[in-house]
């Protein structure tokens, strides 16, 4: 853990204080934001400004940050002020910089909360993870801005972090409901748009947890298609409906036919369910807290009259379906580190579908059954709808193309002109899709041998244990609560996707080192740098080394590539994500 927070202080200091020096007055919505938080530090919690949309949580955190100072003078502490924890624009920021060190500690724990036993002791590989979440390009960057972008991912991964833990250490319905209603709505305090993460994500979970009550054998007689069992569509609904269990195969074994299976048995289980009063009620019971936290954010819209708490005229909610497609490339760009096998395999892929290369699909390294790409059938009709979406949906909101201090400017105008390049971009979409679901389930077959017991988390919650393929299920819920995130918001920024970005990747399984596996033949075996470097998951390095490229390059445009607009001359504008 010291070795992460020590790596991560390097770059975050340098940027911090580079930031600092050169950009002494709020810029862009810190204008708004550093204002708003200087009037709470004030003690005039009447004042709001109306062009502010989210809630009150950053500033009332900057009121209480602000209070400690008091605290060490009258602890005789006073002079020990490392950092800056008045209200200026300095200790404001400063604010965010401990907020990514403090998020790159709640990674680490949902690592160590979802691992297997043979593997909760790997600390190396997932403080290296952890370290990447908190080096991505949005996060990273804001974490010298005050804006709400940090807190906001922090909170919902802390809702997230107590809801393993309540599962894996079996709390009683009273304390688990009360912790994540109160860890939800502290949540909702930084931006409304995590409702969708502290709601529907963690109920989704929650709901195939208590649906799935079977025997283990039956679920594998499905998985493997016997007869009667699962080698239909109609046999798994009856065997769901029936037995209460779940086709939920791995990513890495499934098609995307068994993504509507899923779905199907997830249904007949629901509806199975419906017919037994005492399931029923410990379902209503298990998923209380996020009915009751949707219940309370629907009347705080009702009595708001919109999501949004000013400026309600340019945020309103509106289906915007190609948001999931940007998302894949977004994601893509950032960790194609981590996708990099299936993008290299891709050329391969697609010479099998060609009779004369067909002989190809045997030497897939990586092989699938009975392929890796979808079928060219299946494969064109999916660019059909892409097409069809874009054609009928592609929104362009007035702030995307009315400022060019941010990277979307340049990406849709672009993609805008000349009209065929938004059609053009369907296959990209599609395949950064393909390789980032097929991501989830990288898990080479000789990982087996390491980790073949699930953890106790696994066993009652269905979560990835970050070294294992993920499920089907949460593969949907996470696609669900993506899109429910992203299709109702006309306006495209990156810092959007931040949470859907985080869950992915926090969940992408690593390639555990077999010398900390656990078995018995290598718990005797000597421990060498030798051998450590052999079995590390080097495309963290990778990852790390891109990462940090990023920032470094984003950060120099935005320091020293400051640019004037001719109606505010002298004022210096700045590039931004």
């Amino acid at each position: 853990m010291a070795v992460a927070v020590g790596a991560l202080l390097v770059p975050l200091s340098t940027w911090f204080f580079a930031v600092d020096r050169t950009v002494t007055e709020p810029y862009l919505d810190e204008v708004f934001h550093v204002r708003q938080a200087q009037h709470y530090c004030q003690g005039h919690f009447d004042v709001w400004d109306p062009k502010i949309t989210t809630p009150p949580g950053l500033y009332l955190l900057s009121y209480a940050f602000s209070r400690l100072e008091s605290f060490q003078e009258y602890i005789g502490l006073g002079h020990l002020r490392l950092v800056p924890l008045d209200c200026s624009i300095t200790g404001l920021r400063a604010l965010n910089a401990v907020g990514l060190i403090l998020l790159l500690l709640v990674v680490r724990l949902s690592y160590l909360q979802r691992a297997s036993p043979e593997t909760s002791a790997h600390h190396s590989l997932f403080d290296h993870s952890a370290l990447n979440v908190a080096l991505f390009p949005p996060l990273f960057f804001f974490s010298a801005l005050y804006y709400t972008d940090v807190w906001s991912a922090l909170s919902v991964l802390a809702s997230y972090c107590f809801l393993t833990t309540a599962y894996r250490d079996k709390y009683g319905h009273w304390t688990r409901g009360t912790g994540l209603l109160a860890l939800g709505l502290v949540s909702l305090m930084f931006r409304q748009t995590n409702i969708f993460w502290v709601t529907a994500f963690p109920a989704g979970l929650v709901l195939v947890k208590e649906l799935d009550r079977g025997h283990e054998a039956i679920r594998n007689s499905m998985h493997r298609r016997t007869q009667g069992f699962g080698d239909s569509l109609y046999s798994i609904a009856k065997t769901s409906w029936k037995m209460a269990v779940i086709y939920d195969p791995p990513v890495r074994d499934a098609q995307i036919n068994d993504y509507l299976l899923t779905i199907i048995s997830i249904a007949a289980c629901l509806l199975g369910i419906a017919t037994q009063p005492k399931r029923l009620a410990s379902l209503f019971l298990a998923l209380a807290p996020f009915l009751l936290l949707a219940a309370l954010f629907l009347a705080f819209i009702l009595y708001n009259g919109s999501v949004v708490l000013g400026d309600k005229a340019n945020h309103t909610a509106t289906l915007h379906l190609p948001q999931m497609l940007y998302l894949w490339p977004f994601t893509a760009f950032f960790s194609w580190p981590l996708l990099l096998p299936y993008l290299l395999l891709t050329p391969v892929v697609l010479l099998t579908w060609l009779p004369l290369f067909s002989a190809l699909e045997c030497a897939q390294r990586f092989k699938r059954a009975p392929s890796l790409l979808p079928r060219l059938l299946l494969a064109l009709l999916l660019l059909t709808l892409t097409s069809a979406i874009i054609h009928y949906n592609t929104l362009v909101h007035p702030f995307t193309l009315a400022d060019n201090r941010h990277y979307i400017f340049y990406v849709f105008r672009l993609l805008l002109r000349p009209w065929y390049l938004r059609y053009a971009a369907s296959p990209l979409y599609l395949l950064s899709a393909w390789a980032c679901l097929q991501t989830l389930g990288t898990e080479p077959t000789d990982t087996q041998l390491f980790a073949p017991h699930p953890s106790d988390l696994e066993r009652r919650l269905p979560v990835p244990n970050a070294q294992h393929s993920a499920r089907l299920s949460f593969t949907l819920v996470l696609l669900a609560t993506s899109t429910l995130q992203l299709v109702t918001a006309p306006l495209v920024e990156p810092r959007y996707f931040i949470l859907p970005w985080v869950f992915w990747r926090l969940h992408v399984p690593l390639r555990i080192p077999v010398w900390r596996a656990g078995k018995k033949r290598d718990r005797g075996a000597r421990w060498s740098w030798e051998r450590w470097w052999a079995e590390y998951d080097h495309r963290l390095w990778i990852e790390t080394a891109w990462l940090v490229a990023i920032n470094a390059g984003t950060g120099y445009v935005f320091l020293f590539w400051g640019f004037a607009w001719p109606q505010e001359p002298g004022k210096v504008q700045r590039f931004m994500w």
